[in-house]
C-alpha cells in the first residue's frame, strides 16, 4: 500500500496540508498551515500500513514523548500529537515547528571538511541538545549529519536544531516493562550474530537494482529481505517501498541479528511478540556508518553511545569522510574492532585530534563520559596559547578600569613598602640613620615585601579569575568588583597560607635540584590561586589539583608561565635601560672653573689651584663666588655621590615601574584565568558549577527576575537549593 497522499485535505480539523516535503521508512512530513494560529508547521505522518503493527505505533508514540518532553533550543519543538481519520484510515501524527535551512548532511557533501570554527559552534550546539535528552534519560541512537539541521538565525551564523528522536531509547520506559518484555535476563538488547550480519535499508534500495531473490512480502506490506548466503544468512527489515526518501530517516536500519532458521521461512520481527520495546532482544537500530561499536554488537546502550556517533560526525566534518567506509557489514565490524587513521586535515590542532579519537574509543569507559564533556575538551583543545593571549587582550580591553583598579588596590600595601625602602636608602646614604639600623629596616621591610608579594598575586589573580569566569559564563551580567572582592575576603587565609607554602617549597626543592624544581614547580602550581578561589581547596589538596589541572596542557601552561616571567622582565629592563641612557645623557661634564688669575700667575700658585681642585672632586661638591672665593660640600667624596645617584636613578626606576607593575600583574591574571577554564574544559569537566556560583551574587532581585525564577523552579529547569 502505497503512503497517503493528504495534500488538500484537513487533517485532525486544525492543519491544512500544503505540500509534502520528504517521505521515508515510516511516513510523510508535510508543509502544513495551524487553520487557529496560521502558523506554518511540519506534520509527520505514520503510513496506514504501519498502523497494523503495535511496535511502529509504538515507535512513533515514543518519537512524540522523546522529542515533546525536550525543552532545549537545538532540538526540533513538538507541539502536537494525535491520531486522525483520512480517507484511507486512521493515521497518526506529529507537529513539529517549521525550519527554513538545510540539513549538515547537505552542506558536507558539497563542501566535505568544515573550518575548525564552524565545527566547533556545530559539534558544541549538538552537544548541548543531546547532553539535556541525557539528563533526561533518552538516548538518541541515530544521531548524523542528516538529523542535525542548520537554521539561518539572521545574525549570520545558524542554529543547529537536532532532529528524529525517532528511535530514542526511553530509560523510564524501559524501566516499566516487565522482564520478558525486555528480554532475556532484563538485557535491552543482546547480541549473537557474527561479522555476517546483513544490514538493508532505503538507501541501499536506490544502490542496487532493486530487490534480491528471496524478497517476501508480510500482509502488512512490510518487505522482509532474507539473503542467504551459505545458508547462514540474517534477517533485515525493509521500508516497504523504494519510494521513502526523508532525510531525517535515510540510512537508519533495524536489525535483527539473530539467526533464523532459514528453512522454516523468514523471520520478521514485526511479528515478535514484545512489540512494546523497538530496542529489544536482537534489535539493532542506527546508521552503520556512525553506530557505536556497542551498537553495532547489539549491547546495551548508554548516553556514550551517543557520544561516539559524534566523535564519527565531527571527524568527517574536519576529515571530510567518515573512519570507515564501503559495505555496511564491513563498516559495522570496523566500528567494533579496528582503529581509525588519524585525521590529516590541516588546520586542526594534535590535540583537537586527539580528543576526536578518544571519542572513538571503542570501550565507552575510555570516552568522554557526557557530551557537554566532549565539547568542553573539543573547545579547549582547538587553542593553544596564542588563542590564550589573544582571548586575554579582548577581555582586558572589554574591561581595563575595573581590573586596573582591582589590581590597583591589592598593590597598595606593596607599593608603600617599596616608598619606605627608597626612604630609607636615601636616609642611609646622607648617614641619617646609622649603617646597622639602615640595613636591619631594610631587611625586615624587604621581608615584608616578599610576602605580600606573593599574598597581593594569589588573591589578585583569584579575584580576577572571579570576574573573567563570570564574564564568560554569563556575559550579560555586569561585571561587579564588590561581590569578586567578598569572596577574596572570605578566603584571605587560605591565599595566605597556601600561597606561602607554594612559594617556600618552590624554592626549597629549586635549591635541592639546582633549579630544576623551581621551574617545574612554578608551572606545576599555576593554577593554585583560581582553585583556592573558585573550587575552595586550599593547601595540600590545592596544590594537588593545579597539578592535576595542569597535566591536561603542560605546554600551554609552560608558555604562559613563561609569558608571565618574560613580560615584566621585558618592561622593567626597558624602563631601566631607558632612565640610564637618559641620565648619562644629561650628566654634565664635571670641571672647575678658575676665574681672578691671569696666565702670568707664577706656577705654585697654578700648581696649587690644581690641587684644590682635584682635593674638591673627592672630597664633594664645589661652589664659587668671586674669583678667589669656593664653597665646598664635603658629602664623601664619589662613593657618595655614586650612591646618592644610584638611589635616585632607582626611584625613577620604581616611579615608572609601578604603575606598569599594575597593568602586567592584571593582565598576567586575565592569563592565569582563563587558563585554568581551558584546562578544565580539556578534562570535559562542564562551566554548570561555575555558573551556578554567579546565580546568587549579593544583590538584591527585583519582582520580575524572582517571577522568572520561580517559574524556573515549578518547571524543573532550575533547583531551589540554598546557595552559598
Amino acid at each position: 500500500m502505497d503512503l497517503p497522499d493528504l495534500i488538500g485535505e484537513t487533517l485532525d480539523g486544525k492543519y491544512q496540508m500544503t505540500r509534502e516535503l520528504g517521505r521515508g521508512g515510516m511516513g510523510t512530513v508535510y508543509l502544513a498551515t495551524h487553520l487557529g494560529t496560521e502558523r506554518p508547521v511540519a506534520v509527520k505522518v505514520i503510513a496506514p500500513q504501519f498502523m497494523r503493527r503495535a511496535e511502529f505505533v509504538e515507535r512513533f508514540r515514543r518519537e512524540a514523548r522523546a522529542a515533546g518532553r525536550l525543552r532545549h533550543p537545538n532540538v526540533v519543538d513538538v507541539t502536537d500529537f494525535g491520531f486522525a481519520e483520512t480517507g484511507i484510515g486512521q493515521v497518526a501524527y506529529l507537529v513539529m515547528e517549521y525550519l527554513d535551512g538545510c540539513t549538515l548532511g547537505e552542506i558536507l557533501d558539497e563542501e566535505r571538511n568544515l573550518p575548525v570554527g564552524w565545527t566547533l559552534d556545530i559539534i558544541e550546539q549538538v552537544c548541548s541538545a543531546v547532553d539535556e535528552a541525557h539528563q533526561q534519560g533518552i538516548i538518541h541512537r541515530d544521531l548524523k549529519p542528516d538529523n542535525i539541521w542548520l537554521e539561518p538565525n539572521q545574525r549570520g551564523g545558524y542554529t543547529v536544531k537536532v532532529l528524529d528522536f525517532g528511535i530514542a531509547k526511553l530509560e523510564e520506559h524501559e524501566a516499566d516493562l516487565s522482564g520478558d518484555e525486555r528480554g532475556v535476563e532484563g538485557s535491552t538488547l543482546t547480541y549473537s550474530g557474527s561479522a555476517e550480519t546483513t544490514v538493508a535499508d532505503d538507501h541501499a534500495l536506490h544502490t542496487h537494482s532493486g530487490l534480491s531473490e528471496g524478497t517476501e512480502v508480510d500482509d502488512a506490506g512490510t518487505n522482509i529481505l532474507s539473503l542467504v548466503p551459505g545458508g547462514e544468512g540474517k534477517t533485515a527489515i525493509l521500508p516497504p517501498s523504494q519510494d521513502f526518501e526523508d532525510q531525517d530517516t535515510v540510512g537508519t536500519r533495524l536489525i535483527d541479528s539473530q539467526i533464523p532458521d532459514t528453512s522454516q521461512g523468514s523471520l520478521s520481527l514485526v511479528g515478535s511478540s514484545a512489540s512494546a520495546d523497538l530496542t529489544r532482544v536482537g534489535a539493532v537500530l542506527g546508521t552503520p556508518l556512525y553506530m557505536s561499536p556497542e551498537q553495532c554488537r547489539g549491547e546495551h546502550l548508554d548516553p556514550r553511545s551517543d557520544i561516539y556517533s559524534i566523535g564519527v560526525i565531527t571527524y568527517q566534518m574536519l576529515e571530510g569522510r567518515t573512519p570507515f567506509e564501503g559495505d555496511h557489514r564491513d563498516v559495522m565490524e570496523a566500528h567494533k574492532s579496528t582503529r581509525p587513521d588519524p585525521i590529516r586535515s590541516k588546520g586542526v590542532r594534535r590535540k583537537m585530534k586527539r580528543a576526536i579519537m578518544v571519542a572513538l574509543e571503542k570501550d565507552p569507559n575510555l570516552r568522554p563520559q557526557s557530551a557537554e564533556g566532549f565539547a568542553s575538551s573539543l573547545r579547549a583543545r582547538s587553542e593553544g596559547i596564542f588563542g590564550l593571549l589573544r582571548r586575554s587582550l579582548v577581555i582586558y580591553s572589554e574591561h581595563l578600569p575595573k581590573f586596573l583598579s582591582l589590581s590597583a588596590f591589592f598593590s597598595i600595601p606593596t607599593i608603600l613598602i617599596s616608598i619606605l625602602l627608597l626612604v630609607m636608602a636615601y636616609l642611609k646614604n646622607v648617614e641619617a640613620v646609622s649603617e646597622t639600623t639602615a640595613g636591619t629596616i631594610v631587611g625586615v621591610l624587604a621581608m615584608m615585601l616578599t610576602v605580600l608579594s606573593i599574598f597581593v598575586s594569589y588573591l589578585n589573580i583569584g579575584t580576577i579569575t572571579w570576574l573573567v569566569t563570570q564574564h564568560l559564563a554569563v556575559p550579560l551580567r555586569p561585571v561587579r568588583l564588590r561581590p569578586a572582592l567578598l569572596q577574596a575576603r572570605q578566603r584571605w587565609r587560605s591565599f595566605a597560607g597556601t600561597g606561602i607554602i607554594s612559594v617556600v617549597l618552590t624554592f626549597v626543592i629549586g635549591i635541592l635540584t639546582c633549579g630544576i624544581g623551581f621551574l617545574v614547580l612554578s608551572v606545576a602550581w599555576t593554577l593554585v590561586g583560581p582553585v583556592v578561589m573558585m573550587e575552595k581547596l586550599r593547601g595540600r589538596a590545592a596544590l594537588r589539583r593545579s597539578y592535576e589541572l595542569v597535566k591536561r596542557s603542560v605546554w600551554t601552561s609552560a608558555a604562559a608561565v613563561l609569558i608571565m616571567f618574560i613580560i615584566p622582565a621585558v618592561i622593567a629592563g626597558s624602563i631601566s635601560f631607558v632612565v640610564n641612557i637618559t641620565a648619562k645623557a644629561l650628566d654634565p661634564t664635571e670641571s672647575v672653573v678658575k676665574v681672578g688669575r691671569s696666565r702670568s700667575a707664577d706656577t705654585d700658585s697654578g700648581r696649587d689651584e690644581d690641587e684644590a681642585a682635584s682635593t674638591e672632586k673627592k672630597e664633594g661638591l664645589s661652589f664659587s663666588f668671586g674669583s678667589e672665593r669656593r664653597f665646598a660640600v664635603k658629602t664623601g667624596g664619589d662613593d657618595m655621590r655614586s650612591r646618592l645617584k644610584a638611589t635616585f636613578l632607582e626611584s625613577l626606576i620604581q616611579l615608572f615601574w609601578l604603575p606598569m607593575q599594575i597593568v602586567v600583574l592584571s593582565f598576567s591574571a586575565i592569563i592565569v584565568a582563563l587558563l585554568y577554564l581551558k584546562t578544565r574544559l580539556a578534562g570535559g569537566e562542564s562551566m554548570n558549577d561555575l555558573i551556578e556560583r554567579f546565580e546568587d551574587d549579593g544583590r538584591p532581585r527585583k519582582k520580575w527576575q524572582e517571577r522568572v525564577r520561580q517559574r524556573l523552579i515549578q518547571s524543573g529547569r532550575v533547583s531551589n537549593r540554598t546557595k552559598e
